[in-house]
């Protein structure tokens, strides 16, 4: 009876964390301007974000093309 609910238990716990990795939202783009902490973002096609919606920001450095 104790295995049953423990294994009971770890199914209910991976699949609440996979629902929570299959909400996150990936929209690419590339800044239009950036003033102080305002940032504009145009993107390549639309999203489903929505005005107030909390995002995190990834930055792709460019490399750096040197020559004599």
């Amino acid at each position: 009876m104790r295995s049953k609910v423990t294994a009971i238990a770890l199914a209910l716990v991976f699949s609440v964390s996979m629902a929570g990795v299959s909400l996150a939202k990936s929209c690419k783009g590339k800044v239009v301007s950036n003033e102080g902490k305002k940032m504009v973002i145009e993107l390549k096609k639309a999203c489903s974000a929505n005005p107030g919606d909390e995002v995190k920001v990834k930055v792709k450095a460019k490399a750096a093309v040197e020559g004599c």
